[in-house]
């Protein structure tokens, strides 16, 4: 699914430009992985998974890309990546065709400027237009403002997975578990 550029602008005044990645923003994804993960653990991309060298960000980029019902959605600023979000099927099988998830990322310095829910609309948008009827979403219960942001735009909690993550430092992280009806 492609998502055509849209300026935006954050609560500080400042413009942004919501479209999709593209293949050549391959090199792009790969730095904004390994800042998010060295910036939070709770970042839902982790660096190990940032093999994301050159061939294979851009083959990740592509698979999105070429997919009328995937979104892998950028949100750039000064033509640097500092957030991103992605809607992907929940499975294959026809009785599972009807449902959908979204994960979110986003840089510390671009964190508390209301661009997580724009791009959370961004997702519920192109998840109806894509034909989903449920949209699914995680989080770890100490991420509040993704909490807040979640239940503002209609998602309600439906559960919570303890020890859903284990830190480096063998810490667990337990997870939320929403769920939106388009």
């Amino acid at each position: 699914m492609i998502y055509k550029p849209e300026e935006v602008t954050d609560r500080k005044g400042e413009a942004c430009v919501f479209r999709s990645l593209k293949e050549e923003d391959a090199d792009e994804l790969g730095r904004f992985v390994e800042q998010g993960s060295k910036e939070t653990p709770l970042f839902p991309w982790e660096s190990s998974v940032s093999r994301l060298n050159a061939d294979t960000a851009a083959e990740y980029i592509l698979e999105y890309e070429s997919d009328e019902r995937k979104l892998l959605l950028g949100v750039f600023r000064d033509g640097r990546l500092i957030g991103v979000t992605e809607l992907t099927r929940i499975g294959e099988w026809k009785k599972m065709r009807h449902r959908c998830a979204t994960a979110a990322g986003m840089l510390k310095k671009a964190q508390g400027r209301g661009l997580g829910k724009k791009m959370t609309q961004a997702i519920i948008d192109a998840a109806r237009e894509a034909g989903y009827e449920q949209l699914e979403a995680t989080t770890s219960v100490t991420n509040e403002a993704a909490t807040a942001n979640l239940r503002s735009l209609g998602f309600q909690q439906y559960g919570m997975i303890p020890h859903k993550l284990k830190n480096n430092d063998g810490s667990y992280v337990d997870e939320l578990r929403f769920v939106k009806w388009l």
